[in-house]
């Protein structure tokens, strides 16, 4: 399965994110965040979901987790850190191209 969003290429089967045909290097933590919102096509995952979905439960402690991941997968996507969307007090979502 390939996701594309503008300038950013997600492929799952591979465990592949490319920028402008250019690989990223994400760990496997970061690469399954950015997966999880990427599936979403333009809905909102919150918080608790995605730390459902990455970690098997949610709390306090997995929002300030999230948010680093988050920070360190938009530092390393450079000119595609747009791609990811903030939803403030619920969560995040693919931003629309």
């Amino acid at each position: 399965m390939v996701i594309r969003a503008g300038h950013l290429t997600i492929d799952r089967d591979r465990y592949l994110v490319t920028v402008n045909g250019r690989p990223i290097r994400l760990t496997y933590m970061e690469f399954n965040t950015l997966l999880v919102i990427a599936e979403q096509a333009w809905r909102v995952v919150t918080y608790d979901r995605l730390a459902e979905a990455l970690w098997g439960s949610s709390g306090p402690e997995a929002r300030r987790r999230l948010a680093v991941i988050v920070s360190r997968v938009r530092s390393k996507l450079g000119e595609a850190s747009d791609a990811i969307d903030t939803v403030t007090r619920v969560g995040y979502r693919p931003a629309p191209e």
